[in-house]
Parts: C-alpha cells; structure tokens; sequence
C-alpha cells in the first residue's frame, strides 16, 4: 500500500465501466482503483461522461481522490485544456497513463483509409499528444513516469487486425524515442503489451463465452487463459512507481507466455 502515495495521475479511457459491468473495468478503470488503492490523486478521463462521473463517484464512496475529466485524446486542444486545468488545480502531474484505444480486426485488403485513420488516430495519435503534452508539464518539476499501453500485436503478426498492429507498433517504437527524449528531465516513459485479455474492449466476450474464437486464444496461450485486466493494472502500477525508477525506454509484456512461443 501507498506507493503511489502523494503522487497525480491521468489515466485516459479509464471511466468505459463501473465495477458491477459484466465484463469488468478493464485496464483504465482497474488502474484507476489499484492507484487509488495505493494513495495517488486520480483523475478519470474518458469520452464516455456518463458512466466515467458514475465511476469516479463509486472511487469517491470508497474513500479514494478521485476526480473526472472528459478528453478526446486524439484532439489537441482539449489535451491542453486539460493539462493547464491539471496544473491549477493539482500543480503537477507525476504519472500518465495513455490507455485510451480500440480494437480492429480488419486484414490487409479489408482496411480502408478511414478504418486505418481511426485505429491509428486513437491508439497512436492519443499517446503522442499526451506524452508530448503530458511531459511539458512533468518537465517543470523534473519528474515523471509516462506508460504507455501498446499490444503484444505491436510485436508479432497475427491473421487480421492491420491497422491495430500497426498503431501498437508504433506506440512502442514512439515511446523508446520519448524516454530518451524526456531523460533529461528525469521522466521515464515506458509501454505496457497485454495478451489476449478479458476487457470490455475484447469483442468476443460479447457473444458465447466458450466459442471457438475464445477456447482457441485460451489454449494458445501457454498459461491457458486471457490475462486478467489486474494484472496489467499492477503492472501499471509498478512502472507508476519509484520501485522503477531505473527502468524507462522498455516494453512490459504481459501475455501468459504467448509471445515467448
């Protein structure tokens, strides 16, 4: 407990759930609890208003400091509305977690130029303009951690989902850049690559919960199963944390052992 004692934190697409949502908070919203959990000032950013106030309020009934921002990640403007409101009312910002993202399944010859443009927009534009935007103010106190959640399919290939690789490649590749960019500055930006993970974000946890799609990804998965959202949480909250201190520039990967196959 309290190792993120003192510290402010954003975490982006992390209001999409409550805790009673039949398929979980997924990463944003598990985070969000576990750094409650551990003492930081959180504030909930979403596109989602609705359910991501209804959210921060059940963080608020448990005793936690939390607090709710909506952000379009992939809109410049509002990332400085929100930062220049994080730096009044908070004075600083220690941790950023840019976890905003969707998913696509389309192959190569299926993408179009506006499903690429989306995809792309979300999960690769969103955590450039919040590292960027994010680190001009952790600057400013010299100190910071950035985490970045990337895939473990901006690693390996996979049958479909192109534009999804793609995007997650990059933010991997973006975010070595970034922590050599920030080191000065004693910010540390770091990526974190789930496996098949069972989020409100993984499509096929809305039909049958045994079909084929579902055994397949289980078996294929050397500890035989999805990822838990918690896990990565804690992983999260470990690269937040002064307990990394030294670790910056690397990816996190968190699969259950599939991409050591």
């Amino acid at each position: 407990m309290n190792r993120l004692d003192g510290k402010v934190a954003l975490i982006t697409g992390s209001g999409g759930a409550l805790f009673d949502s039949e398929f979980g908070l997924g990463f944003g919203g598990s985070s969000a609890f576990r750094f409650c959990q551990e003492g930081a000032t959180v504030i909930v950013s979403d596109i989602n208003d609705d359910t991501g106030q209804q959210f921060t309020e059940e963080l608020r009934e448990k005793g936690f400091n939390a607090h709710y921002k909506h952000l379009d990640t992939t809109n410049e403007t509002e990332w400085k509305k929100t930062i220049d409101w994080i730096e009044k009312d908070f004075g600083k910002l220690d941790i950023l977690v840019n976890n905003a993202g969707i998913a696509g399944r389309n192959d190569l010859f299926e993408t179009t130029e506006p499903d690429w443009d989306k995809v792309n927009d979300i999960n690769s534009k969103g955590c450039f303009l919040g590292t960027k935007l994010g680190g001009i103010l952790m600057r400013k106190n010299n100190f910071g951690s950035i985490i970045n959640i990337a895939s473990m399919f901006g690693i390996i290939g996979s049958k479909a989902s192109l534009p999804y690789h793609a995007s997650k490649g990059a933010v991997i590749s973006m975010s070595k850049a970034a922590a050599i960019q920030l080191a000065p500055y004693k910010i540390r930006v770091n990526s974190v690559c789930p496996g098949f993970a069972a989020t409100p974000l993984n499509p096929f946890f809305r039909t049958e919960s045994e079909s084929s799609i579902v055994v397949g990804r289980k078996e294929e998965t050397p500890l035989k199963g999805f990822v838990p959202a918690d896990q990565i949480a804690w992983g999260i909250v470990y690269l937040a944390s002064d307990e990394s201190e030294w670790v910056t520039g690397t990816e996190l990967v968190i699969d259950g052992g599939y991409t050591a196959q």
